[in-house]
């Protein structure tokens, strides 16, 4: 009898789109971004194949426990829901007797398409370090990747949540992320200087906030913190004074080597003219 070769891994099968099922949190996908996706996939159907898992349900319907190409799978959905005629998408077995450990793995590597943000990829290390009891360079040297990338991915969970559900929508990215985190000391204002970020990104008709932004309200708080800062040293110097004239406190200070010098000079120029104009 003629030898037969086994099934190869590469080995492609037709299934419903319909009969497949996600399990929630299982993969680390976070921004999906369908829409151009979905038409293509309208024009040309899935290309590439799904990795999915068979299984019989409780009425022993079989359907397919999804591994890796959930994008691919949302946008096949969405793309029936608006009315193309998608009755079979491609695709192939995940590995026999495959460890939770190994699927994870099958998901990150087989990535096809959008690539995982920084995020996306920290979600995944972060089960490694956790479930599995991976240290930093033992994950960087399975997923290939550097250390210095697995620490700097890592480092965006020690986000407040609000901000980690930003960087995870597209809102905010993960550059301008750590750029908060290393401007900032408390979770208040680095929240504020997100929220801050994201309205001018906006505002200038971006979807994502960067560094620019970041950067930008650095510079006003910086601003905002000198003014209060001049605010508070003008206080000190005008004790009895209700108001100040900013005219007369500006040419008095252009006149003196001190600010006790100019704010003499100031006091005398007031007795003599008399003129109040700006309120402490």
């Amino acid at each position: 009898m003629e030898k037969t070769n086994a099934t190869k891994r590469t080995d492609l099968f037709h299934i419903d789109p319909r009969n497949i099922v996600v399990v929630d949190g299982f993969n680390v996908r976070r921004d999906f971004d369908l829409d151009e996706l979905k038409e293509q996939i309208k024009a040309n159907g899935v290309l590439n194949p799904l990795t999915v898992i068979p299984f019989k349900d409780e009425d022993g319907v079989e359907r397919y426990k999804l591994v890796d190409g959930e994008r691919r799978y949302r946008a096949t959905m969405l793309a029936i829901s608006e009315g193309a005629d998608i009755k079979y998408v491609k695709a192939l077995k995940a590995p026999k007797n495959a460890s939770t450990e190994d699927l994870y793995i099958e998901q990150m590597m087989r990535n096809e398409g959008k690539r995982f943000s920084e995020y996306e990829c920290a979600i995944m290390f972060r089960r490694f370090k956790e479930e599995f009891g991976y240290s930093q360079v033992e994950i960087a040297d399975k997923f290939k990747k550097s250390p210095s990338f697995v620490s700097k991915c890592l480092s965006l969970l020690d986000l407040p949540p609000r901000i980690q559900d930003q960087i995870a929508t597209g809102k905010l990215s993960a550059m301008a992320a750590r750029k908060i985190m290393d401007t900032y000391n408390t979770a208040e204002e680095c929240e504020g200087a997100a929220d801050a970020a994201i309205e001018a990104a906006h505002s200038s008709g971006r979807k994502t906030a960067t560094n620019r932004e970041v950067k930008g309200h650095a510079k006003d708080t910086l601003a905002v913190s000198n003014m209060l800062s001049t605010m508070y040293t003008i206080q000190a110097y005008s004790t009895g004074l209700r108001e100040i004239n900013i005219d007369v406190l500006i040419e008095s200070l252009k006149r003196s080597a001190t600010l006790q010098q100019a704010f003499n000079v100031y006091k005398y120029k007031i007795a003599c003219t008399g003129d109040k104009k700006t309120e402490l």
